[in-house]
């Protein structure tokens, strides 16, 4: 590697730190979400193993953006995930009042890990892809140069390893923080089938730019910030909360049937980690 490329590689690294650090605030505070219902010693536990694969999900993506590239269902699945994962815990209340209990499963270690792990699995996808998407081409091959990516998501990884013990003082501190974490889970389940669905109709590749991601999670940290604080700002999302929740009651229940299996899983390891335990 020549100096030149070197010094064409820092402003991208450079980048990359910042943007997928920031982009990475909701995977730390989707981790917290849902470690925050367990024992306080399970939270740490949750917490530790969410962020080792995070970390492990991002390297393994890192290896395999070609496939990941390739292959749209991988990405379908992600987002569908992601999406589900939003609407079933923000309306999880609901369910609890409807059906006497949730059919969202975290109420045991072993639930939560399932959930925190295909969490990961899913965001990890999109930051890579919209890491490729910052990389410079190779003029001969017109292929992302790799080592820039590389360096920055490893740094990103770094920094996110500094500021992921924060995410439960802060869930503690400021609670709108909860469903604002997994109202940001879903934004990026949306973007990614925005992007899928606009290649598979117009056939043309879309990457929403990660600078315009990370506008989108400030601007909605603001309004759940200022929701928790002012009455007249929760009287005007009032009208959109109600048409909001009976869709993704609707859109739960539907997608909840794809991933029902893996709901099954969780439940016999809550039981097979509560027999174990007894």
């Amino acid at each position: 590697m020549s100096l030149q490329e070197l010094l064409n590689g820092l402003p991208v690294i450079a980048s990359l730190v910042v943007i997928e650090g920031l982009l990475s605030v909701d995977n730390v505070l989707g981790i917290a979400a849902l470690a925050k219902e367990l024992p306080v010693r399970q939270q740490k536990i949750a917490i530790r193993l969410g962020l080792a694969g995070a970390y492990l999900f991002r390297v393994v993506a890192l290896f395999f953006v070609a496939q990941l590239i390739a292959n749209t269902w991988v990405r379908w699945l992600g987002a569908g995930y992601l999406i589900w994962l939003m609407c079933a815990h923000l309306t999880r209340h609901d369910a609890q009042e409807g059906a006497g209990k949730s059919k969202v499963v975290a109420a045991s270690l072993a639930g939560a890990l399932l959930q925190i792990g295909l969490m990961d699995l899913s965001l990890s996808i999109d930051n890579v892809i919209a890491a490729v998407a910052l990389a410079p081409k190779d003029p001969a091959t017109q292929l992302p140069v790799m080592w820039p990516i590389y360096a920055g998501v490893f740094i990103a990884i770094l920094a996110l390893q500094a500021i992921a013990p924060h995410a439960m003082k802060l869930l503690r501190k400021y609670p709108v923080l909860e469903p604002t974490a997994f109202i940001l889970i879903g934004l990026v389940g949306g973007v990614l089938i925005y992007e899928e669905a606009y290649h598979l109709i117009i056939g043309e590749v879309l990457h929403i730019p990660p600078y315009f991601k990370f506008v989108v999670i400030l601007g909605v940290i603001w309004v759940a910030l200022l929701y928790s604080a002012s009455d007249r700002v929760r009287r005007l999302l009032r009208p959109l909360i109600r048409i909001a929740k009976p869709l993704m009651r609707a859109f739960a229940w539907v997608v909840g049937l794809c991933f029902r299996p893996l709901v099954w899983l969780a439940v016999l390891a809550r039981n097979a980690w509560g027999n174990k335990e007894a």
